[in-house]
C-alpha cells in the first residue's frame, strides 16, 4: 500500500514538538536528517492523503516502509552506570543492574534520543543521593524525574510550558508536575534542580532556577550547544563541578555555596 508523505523542516527547539503533531495526526514513521545549518527535515508517512494534508504542505507518494525505517532510528543504549534506554518495541533483555527506560518515542520533547537528556541523567545520577528534593524544569516526557525516582530521590516535582509534557511525566514517573515557567514555584527550595532547556530560557531565567536551589544545591544545566556553555556558566557565576559534552551538547553542573 502507497505512503503519503510530507516533508518538514524545522529548527533543534521546534523539533519535538512538530515530531509530537506529527504522531498526533496519525504518522505511521519518521525520519529525521539534520542539515549543516542546524534545522532538522523531518519526512513523515500517513496511510492516508488526508491526514497526512493536514501540514499545509505537497504530499508525496511513496512506497517506502517508513514505520520500519523509524522503528531502526531509535536504538537500545546504555546510559550511566544504572539505566537502560531502549524502544518501547525492543525486545532485547535488560542487562543485570540496570534499570529499563522506554524511549518515549512521540514525545512532545525529551524522547530519551537526544544526548542532553541523557547527559542530565548521568549527571543526576552522580550528584543526587537518597531522600534528596529535585526540581525537573522542562521536565519533557519525564525521563529525568523517573529515572530521579528510581534513584531514590524523596520528593520530585516536574515543571514544563507544553500540557503534553506535563501529562506525559505524570503518566510516565507518578511525580507532580506544575505547568508554567521555571519562575512559578517560587519559595520552593531543592538540593538538586535539574533544567534541561535552550541556553535562551536558562539565561533569562538564571536568577529564579538559582533561586530554587538550597544553599550548597547543585544546578544540573543542559539543552545547550558546546559553543553556548561559557554563556550560560557566565550568567549563572555559580561554581564549576563538571561538564560533560556529546557531540555538539553540553551539560554543565554548578555548585551553590552554602551561604
Amino acid at each position: 500500500m502507497a505512503n503519503y508523505v510530507v516533508v518538514l523542516s524545522a529548527n533543534e527547539d521546534e523539533k519535538d514538538i512538530l515530531i509530537a503533531n506529527l504522531f498526533e495526526a496519525g504518522t505511521t514513521g519518521i525520519s529525521e536528517t539534520e542539515e549543516p545549518d542546524g534545522q532538522w527535515v523531518l519526512r513523515a508517512s500517513f496511510d492516508t492523503k488526508e491526514a497526512a494534508s493536514g501540514f499545509g504542505v505537497e504530499v508525496e507518494v511513496d512506497d517506502t516502509d517508513w514505520v520500519t525505517i523509524s522503528h531502526l532510528v531509535w536504538k537500545s543504549r546504555l546510559v550511566g552506570e544504572h539505566f537502560f534506554f531502549t524502544p518501547s518495541w525492543s525486545e532485547e533483555p535488560t542487562p543485570p543492574g540496570r534499570w529499563r527506560i522506554h524511549y518515549q518515542d512521540g514525545a512532545a520533547c525529551g524522547s530519551g534520543e537526544h544526548p542532553s537528556t541523557r547527559q542530565c541523567l548521568v549527571a543526576i545520577e552522580e550528584y543526587l543521593t537518597p531522600g534528596m528534593r529535585m526540581l525537573d524544569l522542562g521536565c519533557g516526557a519525564g525521563l529525568l524525574s523517573l529515572g530521579a525516582k528510581m534513584l531514590g530521590a524523596g520528593f520530585i516535582v516536574g515543571v514544563d510550558v507544553e500540557t503534553d509534557s506535563c501529562h506525559l511525566t505524570r503518566d510516565l514517573s507518578g511525580v507532580p508536575v506544575v505547568q508554567g515557567m521555571p519562575d512559578c514555584l517560587a519559595g520552593e527550595k531543592f538540593d538538586l534542580v535539574a533544567a534541561n532547556i535552550s541556553a535562551t530560557v536558562l539565561v533569562n531565567f538564571a536568577d529564579e532556577i538559582i533561586r530554587a536551589a538550597k544553599p550548597g544545591g547543585r544546578v544540573v544545566l543542559a539543552g545547550f550547544g558546546v559553543e553556548e556553555a561559557n554563556l550560560v556558566k557566565q550568567v549563572f557565576g555559580l561554581g564549576t563541578l563538571s561538564e560533560r559534552t556529546e557531540g555538539e551538547w553540553s551539560c554543565v553542573v554548578l555548585d551553590l555555596p552554602l551561604n
